[in-house]
Protein backbone atom coordinates (compact mmCIF):
# COMPACT_ATOMS: atom_id res chain seq x y z
CA UNK A 1 0.00 0.00 0.00
CA UNK A 2 2.76 2.43 1.05
CA UNK A 3 4.77 1.51 -2.07
CA UNK A 4 1.77 2.30 -4.32
CA UNK A 5 1.32 5.72 -2.63
CA UNK A 6 4.98 6.56 -3.17
CA UNK A 7 4.74 5.51 -6.83
CA UNK A 8 1.65 7.68 -7.35
CA UNK A 9 3.37 10.64 -5.69
CA UNK A 10 6.46 10.25 -7.90
CA UNK A 11 4.27 10.07 -11.00
CA UNK A 12 2.45 13.23 -9.87
CA UNK A 13 5.77 15.02 -9.24
CA UNK A 14 7.05 14.02 -12.66
CA UNK A 15 3.86 15.23 -14.35
CA UNK A 16 4.03 18.56 -12.51
CA UNK A 17 7.72 19.02 -13.36
CA UNK A 18 7.05 18.32 -17.05
CA UNK A 19 4.13 20.77 -17.13
CA UNK A 20 6.00 23.72 -15.64
CA UNK A 21 6.68 26.27 -18.36
CA UNK A 22 10.14 27.52 -17.47
CA UNK A 23 11.37 30.90 -18.65
CA UNK A 24 14.89 32.29 -18.37
CA UNK A 25 15.36 33.49 -14.77
CA UNK A 26 15.79 37.17 -14.04
CA UNK A 27 19.42 38.01 -13.07
CA UNK A 28 19.80 38.69 -9.36
CA UNK A 29 22.02 41.65 -10.11
CA UNK A 30 22.77 43.77 -13.16
CA UNK A 31 24.19 41.74 -16.02
CA UNK A 32 27.80 42.53 -16.89
CA UNK A 33 27.53 40.74 -20.23
CA UNK A 34 26.04 43.92 -21.71
CA UNK A 35 29.15 45.97 -20.94
CA UNK A 36 31.10 47.08 -23.98
CA UNK A 37 34.28 45.15 -24.83
CA UNK A 38 37.70 46.64 -24.19
CA UNK A 39 38.86 48.85 -27.12
CA UNK A 40 42.00 46.93 -28.06
CA UNK A 41 42.68 49.16 -31.06
CA UNK A 42 43.40 52.02 -28.66
CA UNK A 43 46.44 50.27 -27.14
CA UNK A 44 49.99 50.78 -28.48
CA UNK A 45 50.95 47.86 -30.80
CA UNK A 46 53.42 46.15 -28.42
CA UNK A 47 50.91 46.07 -25.58
CA UNK A 48 48.02 45.15 -27.87
CA UNK A 49 49.91 42.16 -29.31
CA UNK A 50 50.63 40.80 -25.83
CA UNK A 51 47.06 41.33 -24.61
CA UNK A 52 45.53 39.56 -27.61
CA UNK A 53 47.98 36.65 -27.41
CA UNK A 54 47.53 36.28 -23.66
CA UNK A 55 43.74 36.34 -23.96
CA UNK A 56 43.94 33.64 -26.65
CA UNK A 57 46.34 31.50 -24.65
CA UNK A 58 44.33 31.62 -21.40
CA UNK A 59 40.83 31.75 -22.94
CA UNK A 60 40.10 34.92 -21.00
CA UNK A 61 38.54 38.29 -21.75
CA UNK A 62 41.22 40.57 -23.20
CA UNK A 63 40.09 43.28 -20.77
CA UNK A 64 41.76 41.41 -17.91
CA UNK A 65 45.19 41.38 -19.52
CA UNK A 66 44.78 44.92 -20.86
CA UNK A 67 43.99 46.29 -17.40
CA UNK A 68 46.93 44.47 -15.80
CA UNK A 69 49.32 45.63 -18.54
CA UNK A 70 48.26 49.29 -18.36
CA UNK A 71 48.40 49.39 -14.58
CA UNK A 72 51.79 47.68 -14.33
CA UNK A 73 53.43 49.68 -17.14
CA UNK A 74 52.37 52.88 -15.36
CA UNK A 75 54.97 51.98 -12.72
CA UNK A 76 57.70 52.54 -15.31
CA UNK A 77 56.74 56.22 -15.57
CA UNK A 78 55.89 57.02 -11.94
CA UNK A 79 58.26 59.61 -10.52
CA UNK A 80 59.68 60.26 -13.99
CA UNK A 81 56.86 61.88 -16.00
CA UNK A 82 53.70 63.89 -15.36
CA UNK A 83 51.19 65.04 -17.96
CA UNK A 84 49.90 68.59 -17.94
CA UNK A 85 46.32 69.38 -18.82
CA UNK A 86 46.73 73.09 -18.13
CA UNK A 87 49.11 75.28 -16.15
CA UNK A 88 47.58 74.43 -12.77
CA UNK A 89 46.58 70.81 -13.45
CA UNK A 90 49.04 67.96 -13.87
CA UNK A 91 48.63 64.22 -13.30
CA UNK A 92 51.23 61.55 -12.52
CA UNK A 93 51.19 58.47 -14.73
CA UNK A 94 49.94 56.12 -12.01
CA UNK A 95 47.05 53.68 -12.48
CA UNK A 96 45.51 51.67 -9.64
CA UNK A 97 43.34 48.83 -10.90
CA UNK A 98 41.08 46.17 -9.44
CA UNK A 99 40.11 43.13 -11.52
CA UNK A 100 37.01 41.39 -10.15
CA UNK A 101 36.39 37.85 -11.37
CA UNK A 102 34.94 34.59 -10.09
CA UNK A 103 37.14 31.64 -9.10
CA UNK A 104 38.67 29.64 -11.97
CA UNK A 105 38.71 32.59 -14.36
CA UNK A 106 42.51 32.28 -14.74
CA UNK A 107 43.45 35.47 -12.96
CA UNK A 108 46.74 33.96 -11.78
CA UNK A 109 48.26 33.03 -15.18
CA UNK A 110 47.35 36.43 -16.63
CA UNK A 111 48.82 38.40 -13.71
CA UNK A 112 51.89 36.14 -13.65
CA UNK A 113 52.64 36.69 -17.35
CA UNK A 114 52.23 40.46 -17.06
CA UNK A 115 54.54 40.87 -14.06
CA UNK A 116 57.28 38.42 -15.14
CA UNK A 117 59.51 40.99 -16.91
CA UNK A 118 59.45 43.22 -13.82
CA UNK A 119 60.58 40.38 -11.56
CA UNK A 120 63.23 39.31 -14.10
CA UNK A 121 64.60 42.85 -14.35
CA UNK A 122 64.87 43.20 -10.57
CA UNK A 123 66.66 39.83 -10.29
CA UNK A 124 69.11 40.76 -13.05
CA UNK A 125 69.76 44.24 -11.65
CA UNK A 126 70.40 42.92 -8.14
CA UNK A 127 72.74 40.21 -9.39
CA UNK A 128 74.71 42.70 -11.47
CA UNK A 129 75.11 45.16 -8.56
CA UNK A 130 75.49 42.59 -5.78
CA UNK A 131 79.11 43.47 -4.86
CA UNK A 132 78.39 47.22 -4.94
CA UNK A 133 75.42 46.77 -2.63
CA UNK A 134 77.40 44.68 -0.14
CA UNK A 135 80.25 47.19 -0.18
CA UNK A 136 77.91 50.14 0.44
CA UNK A 137 76.20 48.27 3.27
CA UNK A 138 79.58 47.46 4.85
CA UNK A 139 80.72 51.10 4.62
CA UNK A 140 77.54 52.29 6.27
CA UNK A 141 77.86 49.67 9.00
CA UNK A 142 81.49 50.74 9.70
CA UNK A 143 80.46 54.38 9.95
CA UNK A 144 77.68 53.40 12.32
CA UNK A 145 80.10 51.46 14.52
CA UNK A 146 82.57 54.36 14.43
CA UNK A 147 79.88 56.81 15.46
CA UNK A 148 78.70 54.57 18.28
CA UNK A 149 82.25 54.22 19.60
CA UNK A 150 82.86 57.98 19.49
CA UNK A 151 79.61 58.72 21.32
CA UNK A 152 80.65 56.33 24.10
CA UNK A 153 84.17 57.74 24.34
CA UNK A 154 84.86 60.45 26.89
CA UNK A 155 87.75 61.84 24.80
CA UNK A 156 85.85 62.34 21.54
CA UNK A 157 85.35 65.93 20.39
CA UNK A 158 81.94 67.18 19.27
CA UNK A 159 83.34 68.19 15.88
CA UNK A 160 84.68 64.68 15.33
CA UNK A 161 81.32 63.14 16.19
CA UNK A 162 79.53 65.62 13.93
CA UNK A 163 81.87 64.81 11.04
CA UNK A 164 81.20 61.06 11.26
CA UNK A 165 77.47 61.63 11.69
CA UNK A 166 77.48 63.79 8.54
CA UNK A 167 79.30 61.09 6.59
CA UNK A 168 76.76 58.53 7.78
CA UNK A 169 73.78 60.68 6.81
CA UNK A 170 75.30 61.29 3.38
CA UNK A 171 75.85 57.58 2.80
CA UNK A 172 72.64 56.13 1.31
CA UNK A 173 71.09 53.09 2.92
CA UNK A 174 71.70 50.85 -0.10
CA UNK A 175 69.64 47.68 -0.42
CA UNK A 176 68.70 45.25 -3.13
CA UNK A 177 66.19 46.87 -5.46
CA UNK A 178 62.53 46.06 -5.01
CA UNK A 179 60.03 46.59 -7.80
CA UNK A 180 57.18 44.28 -6.86
CA UNK A 181 55.48 44.05 -3.47
CA UNK A 182 52.74 41.62 -2.59
CA UNK A 183 51.54 40.91 0.95
CA UNK A 184 52.84 43.90 2.93
CA UNK A 185 51.91 45.94 6.01
CA UNK A 186 51.64 49.75 6.05
CA UNK A 187 54.86 50.02 8.09
CA UNK A 188 56.81 47.80 5.71
CA UNK A 189 55.38 49.68 2.73
CA UNK A 190 56.68 52.98 4.12
CA UNK A 191 60.13 51.42 4.59
CA UNK A 192 60.21 49.94 1.07
CA UNK A 193 59.10 53.24 -0.48
CA UNK A 194 61.79 55.10 1.47
CA UNK A 195 64.40 52.74 0.01
CA UNK A 196 63.02 52.43 -3.54
CA UNK A 197 61.05 55.62 -4.17
CA UNK A 198 58.35 53.88 -6.22
CA UNK A 199 56.79 50.41 -6.14
CA UNK A 200 54.46 48.14 -8.08
CA UNK A 201 51.87 46.25 -6.02
CA UNK A 202 50.67 43.47 -8.29
CA UNK A 203 48.96 40.28 -7.16
CA UNK A 204 46.15 37.91 -8.04
CA UNK A 205 44.83 38.34 -4.49
CA UNK A 206 43.59 41.62 -2.99
CA UNK A 207 43.52 40.23 0.55
CA UNK A 208 46.61 42.20 1.57
CA UNK A 209 44.50 45.36 1.56
CA UNK A 210 43.05 44.07 4.83
CA UNK A 211 46.45 44.88 6.31
CA UNK A 212 45.61 48.55 5.71
CA UNK A 213 42.05 48.32 7.04
CA UNK A 214 43.25 47.51 10.56
CA UNK A 215 44.05 43.79 10.64
CA UNK A 216 47.23 44.39 12.67
CA UNK A 217 46.35 47.71 14.33
CA UNK A 218 43.32 47.02 16.53
CA UNK A 219 40.92 47.64 13.63
CA UNK A 220 42.25 51.17 13.08
CA UNK A 221 42.58 51.81 9.31
CA UNK A 222 45.96 53.00 8.06
CA UNK A 223 45.25 54.09 4.49
CA UNK A 224 47.23 57.33 4.32
CA UNK A 225 50.16 55.96 2.34
CA UNK A 226 47.91 54.11 -0.11
CA UNK A 227 46.06 57.34 -0.76
CA UNK A 228 49.13 59.56 -1.04
CA UNK A 229 51.08 57.16 -3.28
CA UNK A 230 48.39 57.53 -5.96
CA UNK A 231 49.33 61.15 -6.47
CA UNK A 232 52.86 61.45 -5.08
CA UNK A 233 51.95 63.50 -2.01
CA UNK A 234 54.53 63.86 0.77
CA UNK A 235 54.16 61.49 3.70
CA UNK A 236 55.68 61.38 7.18
CA UNK A 237 55.42 58.49 9.63
CA UNK A 238 56.39 59.14 13.25
CA UNK A 239 56.46 56.03 15.42
CA UNK A 240 57.94 55.67 18.90
CA UNK A 241 59.37 52.22 18.15
CA UNK A 242 61.45 53.32 15.14
CA UNK A 243 62.88 56.34 13.41
CA UNK A 244 60.61 58.72 11.55
CA UNK A 245 60.21 58.14 7.81
CA UNK A 246 59.61 61.06 5.46
CA UNK A 247 58.70 60.40 1.84
CA UNK A 248 58.81 63.47 -0.37
CA UNK A 249 57.18 61.93 -3.44
CA UNK A 250 56.00 58.34 -2.93
CA UNK A 251 54.39 56.56 -5.88
CA UNK A 252 52.89 53.09 -6.11
CA UNK A 253 51.00 51.59 -9.01
CA UNK A 254 48.50 48.96 -7.86
CA UNK A 255 47.15 46.02 -9.87
CA UNK A 256 45.10 43.54 -7.87
CA UNK A 257 42.65 40.79 -8.77
CA UNK A 258 39.99 39.49 -6.42
CA UNK A 259 36.79 37.52 -6.18
CA UNK A 260 33.42 39.32 -6.11
CA UNK A 261 32.84 38.83 -2.37
CA UNK A 262 36.18 40.54 -1.57
CA UNK A 263 35.18 43.48 -3.75
CA UNK A 264 31.76 43.71 -2.09
CA UNK A 265 33.41 43.78 1.34
CA UNK A 266 35.70 46.58 0.17
CA UNK A 267 32.81 48.63 -1.24
CA UNK A 268 30.81 48.22 1.97
CA UNK A 269 33.79 49.21 4.14
CA UNK A 270 33.40 52.72 5.51
CA UNK A 271 37.21 52.97 5.72
CA UNK A 272 37.81 52.10 2.05
CA UNK A 273 34.78 53.90 0.60
CA UNK A 274 34.77 56.91 2.91
CA UNK A 275 38.49 57.62 2.52
CA UNK A 276 38.23 57.89 -1.26
CA UNK A 277 40.39 54.81 -1.87
CA UNK A 278 37.74 53.07 -3.98
CA UNK A 279 37.42 56.16 -6.18
CA UNK A 280 41.10 55.85 -7.13
CA UNK A 281 40.73 52.43 -8.77
CA UNK A 282 39.87 51.62 -12.34
CA UNK A 283 37.65 48.54 -12.40
CA UNK A 284 37.53 45.55 -14.70
CA UNK A 285 34.81 42.88 -14.64
CA UNK A 286 36.08 40.52 -17.36
CA UNK A 287 33.56 38.32 -19.12
CA UNK A 288 33.75 34.71 -17.98
CA UNK A 289 34.21 31.95 -20.53
CA UNK A 290 33.75 29.16 -17.98
CA UNK A 291 32.01 26.21 -19.59
CA UNK A 292 33.06 27.08 -23.15
CA UNK A 293 36.86 27.34 -22.88
CA UNK A 294 39.23 25.08 -24.82
CA UNK A 295 42.42 23.45 -23.59
CA UNK A 296 44.26 23.27 -26.92
CA UNK A 297 44.81 27.01 -27.32
CA UNK A 298 47.81 28.73 -28.89
CA UNK A 299 50.50 29.71 -26.37
CA UNK A 300 51.80 33.27 -26.40
CA UNK A 301 54.37 33.38 -29.25
CA UNK A 302 57.93 33.77 -28.01
CA UNK A 303 58.46 36.78 -30.29
CA UNK A 304 55.56 38.64 -28.65
CA UNK A 305 56.74 37.78 -25.12
CA UNK A 306 60.28 38.88 -26.01
CA UNK A 307 59.08 42.15 -27.53
CA UNK A 308 57.01 42.92 -24.43
CA UNK A 309 59.91 42.06 -22.08
CA UNK A 310 62.27 44.17 -24.18
CA UNK A 311 59.94 47.18 -23.91
CA UNK A 312 59.60 46.77 -20.13
CA UNK A 313 63.38 46.49 -19.71
CA UNK A 314 63.89 49.64 -21.81
CA UNK A 315 61.35 51.56 -19.73
CA UNK A 316 62.85 50.37 -16.44
CA UNK A 317 66.41 51.24 -17.48
CA UNK A 318 65.23 54.74 -18.32
CA UNK A 319 63.42 54.98 -14.98
CA UNK A 320 66.40 53.94 -12.86
CA UNK A 321 69.01 55.83 -14.89
CA UNK A 322 66.97 59.01 -14.45
CA UNK A 323 67.51 58.67 -10.72
CA UNK A 324 64.40 60.27 -9.29
CA UNK A 325 65.02 63.89 -10.27
CA UNK A 326 62.31 66.44 -10.99
CA UNK A 327 59.46 64.90 -12.98
CA UNK A 328 59.47 65.72 -16.69
CA UNK A 329 56.30 67.28 -18.09
CA UNK A 330 54.37 65.92 -21.04
CA UNK A 331 52.18 68.57 -22.66
CA UNK A 332 49.21 68.36 -25.01
CA UNK A 333 49.52 69.96 -28.41
CA UNK A 334 47.09 72.78 -29.23
CA UNK A 335 44.52 70.57 -30.95
CA UNK A 336 44.56 67.95 -28.21
CA UNK A 337 44.16 70.64 -25.55
CA UNK A 338 41.09 72.12 -27.29
CA UNK A 339 39.54 68.67 -27.66
CA UNK A 340 40.21 67.80 -24.02
CA UNK A 341 38.71 71.08 -22.81
CA UNK A 342 35.63 70.45 -24.97
CA UNK A 343 35.32 66.90 -23.65
CA UNK A 344 35.45 68.15 -20.07
CA UNK A 345 33.14 71.16 -20.52
CA UNK A 346 30.44 69.54 -22.62
CA UNK A 347 30.45 65.93 -21.48
CA UNK A 348 32.40 64.93 -18.36
CA UNK A 349 31.21 67.75 -16.10
CA UNK A 350 27.57 67.20 -17.10
CA UNK A 351 27.84 63.45 -16.46
CA UNK A 352 28.42 64.17 -12.77
CA UNK A 353 24.76 65.17 -12.58
CA UNK A 354 23.46 62.28 -14.66
CA UNK A 355 25.32 59.05 -15.49
CA UNK A 356 27.95 59.44 -12.76
CA UNK A 357 25.74 61.03 -10.14
CA UNK A 358 25.70 57.89 -7.98
CA UNK A 359 29.50 57.44 -8.26
CA UNK A 360 30.45 61.09 -8.14
CA UNK A 361 33.57 60.40 -6.06
CA UNK A 362 34.92 58.29 -8.95
CA UNK A 363 33.53 60.63 -11.59
CA UNK A 364 35.34 63.61 -10.11
CA UNK A 365 38.63 61.92 -11.06
CA UNK A 366 37.50 60.79 -14.51
CA UNK A 367 39.09 63.63 -16.50
CA UNK A 368 42.36 63.00 -14.64
CA UNK A 369 42.15 59.31 -15.59
CA UNK A 370 41.91 60.23 -19.28
CA UNK A 371 45.01 62.41 -18.95
CA UNK A 372 46.91 59.62 -17.18
CA UNK A 373 45.97 57.14 -19.90
CA UNK A 374 47.04 59.62 -22.58
CA UNK A 375 50.40 60.08 -20.85
CA UNK A 376 50.99 56.32 -20.58
CA UNK A 377 50.06 55.68 -24.23
CA UNK A 378 52.22 58.62 -25.31
CA UNK A 379 55.25 57.34 -23.36
CA UNK A 380 54.96 53.79 -24.67
CA UNK A 381 54.62 55.09 -28.22
CA UNK A 382 57.65 57.41 -27.87
CA UNK A 383 59.91 54.75 -26.39
CA UNK A 384 58.85 52.30 -29.09
CA UNK A 385 59.91 54.91 -31.68
CA UNK A 386 63.09 55.90 -29.84
CA UNK A 387 62.03 59.45 -28.89
CA UNK A 388 61.86 61.27 -25.53
CA UNK A 389 58.22 61.62 -24.35
CA UNK A 390 58.96 64.98 -22.71
CA UNK A 391 60.33 66.41 -25.96
CA UNK A 392 57.31 65.39 -28.04
CA UNK A 393 53.84 66.87 -27.57
CA UNK A 394 50.92 64.52 -26.92
CA UNK A 395 48.62 64.65 -29.94
CA UNK A 396 44.89 64.37 -30.48
CA UNK A 397 45.10 60.77 -31.77
CA UNK A 398 46.67 59.69 -28.49
CA UNK A 399 44.07 61.64 -26.54
CA UNK A 400 41.30 59.99 -28.58
CA UNK A 401 42.65 56.52 -27.74
CA UNK A 402 42.88 57.48 -24.07
CA UNK A 403 39.28 58.73 -24.11
CA UNK A 404 38.11 55.44 -25.65
CA UNK A 405 39.82 53.41 -22.94
CA UNK A 406 38.58 55.88 -20.33
CA UNK A 407 34.99 55.39 -21.52
CA UNK A 408 35.40 51.64 -21.07
CA UNK A 409 36.52 52.16 -17.46
CA UNK A 410 33.74 54.68 -16.83
CA UNK A 411 31.14 52.05 -17.68
CA UNK A 412 32.99 49.48 -15.61
CA UNK A 413 33.01 51.89 -12.65
CA UNK A 414 29.26 52.42 -12.98
CA UNK A 415 28.81 48.65 -12.94
CA UNK A 416 31.18 48.37 -9.95
CA UNK A 417 29.30 50.92 -7.89
CA UNK A 418 25.95 49.33 -8.73
CA UNK A 419 27.12 45.85 -7.77
CA UNK A 420 29.17 47.00 -4.80
CA UNK A 421 25.95 48.10 -3.08
CA UNK A 422 24.44 44.64 -3.43
CA UNK A 423 21.59 43.76 -1.11
CA UNK A 424 22.25 41.08 1.53
CA UNK A 425 19.18 39.19 0.31
CA UNK A 426 20.87 38.75 -3.08
CA UNK A 427 24.00 37.39 -1.39
CA UNK A 428 21.86 34.78 0.38
CA UNK A 429 20.05 33.86 -2.83
CA UNK A 430 23.38 33.45 -4.65
CA UNK A 431 24.61 31.16 -1.86
CA UNK A 432 21.58 28.90 -2.27
CA UNK A 433 21.91 28.86 -6.05
CA UNK A 434 25.59 27.93 -5.77
CA UNK A 435 24.69 24.96 -3.56
CA UNK A 436 21.92 23.85 -5.95
CA UNK A 437 24.32 23.97 -8.91
CA UNK A 438 27.11 22.22 -7.03
CA UNK A 439 24.80 19.32 -6.16
CA UNK A 440 23.09 19.33 -9.59
CA UNK A 441 19.73 19.46 -7.82
CA UNK A 442 16.61 19.21 -10.00
CA UNK A 443 14.03 18.83 -7.24
CA UNK A 444 14.25 18.67 -3.46
CA UNK A 445 12.23 19.27 -0.32
CA UNK A 446 12.76 22.79 0.97
CA UNK A 447 13.65 21.54 4.45
CA UNK A 448 16.37 19.28 3.01
CA UNK A 449 17.75 22.19 0.97
CA UNK A 450 17.83 24.31 4.13
CA UNK A 451 19.94 21.67 5.83
CA UNK A 452 22.38 21.72 2.90
CA UNK A 453 22.63 25.52 2.93
CA UNK A 454 22.60 26.10 6.67
CA UNK A 455 25.29 28.65 7.57
CA UNK A 456 25.77 31.93 9.38
CA UNK A 457 23.95 33.77 6.59
CA UNK A 458 20.59 32.29 7.60
CA UNK A 459 19.34 33.01 11.11
CA UNK A 460 16.41 30.57 10.94
CA UNK A 461 14.27 28.39 8.69
CA UNK A 462 11.91 31.37 8.33
CA UNK A 463 14.81 33.50 7.07
CA UNK A 464 15.69 30.75 4.57
CA UNK A 465 12.07 30.64 3.42
CA UNK A 466 12.31 34.35 2.59
CA UNK A 467 15.32 33.63 0.36
CA UNK A 468 13.41 30.85 -1.39
CA UNK A 469 10.54 33.28 -2.00
CA UNK A 470 13.01 35.63 -3.71
CA UNK A 471 14.39 32.81 -5.88
CA UNK A 472 10.84 31.87 -6.88
CA UNK A 473 9.97 35.47 -7.74
CA UNK A 474 13.08 35.70 -9.95
CA UNK A 475 12.18 32.45 -11.71
CA UNK A 476 14.93 30.17 -10.42
CA UNK A 477 12.63 27.72 -8.65
CA UNK A 478 8.98 26.67 -8.42
CA UNK A 479 7.55 25.52 -5.11
CA UNK A 480 4.57 23.30 -4.33
CA UNK A 481 3.08 22.64 -0.90
CA UNK A 482 2.40 18.93 -0.45
CA UNK A 483 0.22 17.28 2.18
CA UNK A 484 1.81 14.77 4.51
CA UNK A 485 1.70 11.04 3.82
CA UNK A 486 -0.75 8.68 5.59
CA UNK A 487 -3.05 11.57 6.57
CA UNK A 488 -0.19 13.27 8.40
CA UNK A 489 -1.35 16.88 9.00
CA UNK A 490 2.17 18.24 8.50
CA UNK A 491 2.82 19.53 5.01
CA UNK A 492 6.10 19.78 3.11
CA UNK A 493 7.30 22.18 0.43
CA UNK A 494 8.68 20.65 -2.74
CA UNK A 495 11.19 22.75 -4.71
CA UNK A 496 11.58 22.33 -8.47
CA UNK A 497 14.69 23.91 -10.00
CA UNK A 498 14.58 25.79 -13.29
CA UNK A 499 16.65 23.60 -15.68
CA UNK A 500 17.79 26.71 -17.58
CA UNK A 501 20.29 27.53 -14.82
CA UNK A 502 22.37 24.56 -16.04
CA UNK A 503 22.48 25.75 -19.64
CA UNK A 504 25.81 27.25 -20.70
Amino acid sequence: MKSRLNTKRKDKDKTLENNIKWAAPVPLRSDGSRLTPFPLQALPPVLRDLVEALAESTSTDSAMAATAVLSSVSYCFSGVYRIRGKADHTEPLVLDSLIIAEPSTKKSPVISAVKKPYADFADGWNEKHRSEIFRAQAERKLLGSQLSALEKSEDAAAAEIAEVRTKLSNTPDTNFRRIIVDDITPESLALQLSQNGTLLMISDEAGMLNNFSGRYSNNLPNLDLLLKSWNGESYTSDRAIRESITLKRPYMSVCLACQPYVFENMMSSSAFRGSGLMARFIYCFPQSGIGTRKYDTQPVPEAISAEYASLVFKLLRNKFEYGGGKEKLIVLDEKAYREFADLYNNHIEKMLLTEMNFCRDWGGKYHGLILRLAGIIHCVKCFSEGTDPAETECGSNTLFNAAEIGEYYRKQAAYAYNNGDVDQGIVKAERVLAKIKAKLIREIRQNDLYKLCRCSLFTSAKDFCGTMTMLEEYGYVFRETMSGANNNPKSAVKVYVNPKIYEA
